[in-house]
């Protein structure tokens, strides 16, 4: 991360930890390419061999409980705008006047949100830039790091979402994690026939070298990496 980032995450750490935010967790916005027990969760359920990549096994035990956390914020077929919108969230857990993300906060009381949406927000228009840009303020202001996700599919028609969010990224001076990049070293770039979903394999066994062949065991991979940097940056903070 460029050092401008690498402050601006420790500052909103800072006001997180004044919030009584939890440093151990983090919590994800997203469709249902986050909506599944292959993002993530296996780092929660010990189905993991970091082999060569065991270096990041400290980001593992920073945010044990939250890989396999599946929150308010996810729906499958969600759209950016929707995240944030007041009535839209699960009756059952969350306040009448709470959007999805509000509740989430409450609930989970994340230090670190993961924001994965785009591939539902087809219209044309900023529609989709100024939900994201609202996420990222939202995040900020509440104590929350955000970190934005771009995504391996072209459902939108080109590749104008994960442009907002690098151009977001930039200017706000937030981390990026440009899945898009490294997702355009693996076949039909990790995705299935429906050219939305990541592709799938067994368990994350990174000594396996097939693994890293598949959508999800290299998304998992990467965002762990992320998830360590971030750790890395705030580690003098509150004695972490």
């Amino acid at each position: 991360m460029p050092r401008e980032v690498r402050d601006n995450v420790r500052e909103i750490f800072t006001r997180g930890q004044e919030l009584g935010r939890n440093p151990h967790a983090f919590s994800k916005i997203g469709d249902s390419v986050s909506l599944t027990s292959d993002y993530f969760a296996r780092f929660g359920q010990n189905r993991y061999n970091l082999g060569i990549y065991e270096g990041l096994q400290p980001a593992i035990d920073q945010y044990k409980k939250s890989f396999d956390h599946f929150g308010m914020a996810l729906r499958i077929g969600l759209h950016a705008w929707t995240a944030f919108k007041p009535g839209m969230a699960d009756p059952d857990k969350c306040k009448p006047e709470e959007h999805m993300v509000e509740c989430e906060f409450r609930l989970h009381n994340p230090s670190v949100v993961l924001i994965r949406l785009g591939t539902n927000d087809t219209a044309e228009g900023n529609a989709y830039e100024r939900a994201i840009r609202y996420a990222i303020e939202y995040s900020i202001k509440n104590g929350v790091i955000p970190v934005l996700v771009t995504k391996s599919d072209r459902f939108e028609g080109d590749n104008r979402n994960n442009e907002t969010m690098r151009a977001l990224a930039r200017e706000l001076s937030v981390p990026l994690w440009d899945f898009d990049v490294v997702a355009g070293s693996l076949p039909n770039r990790g995705l299935r026939d429906d050219n939305v979903h990541l592709t799938v394999y067994g368990v994350n066994d990174f000594t396996d070298p097939a693994t890293l062949s598949y959508g999800y065991p290299l998304s998992d991979l990467t965002g762990l990496m992320m998830l360590d940097a971030i750790r890395q940056t705030i580690l003098t903070e509150e004695g972490l």
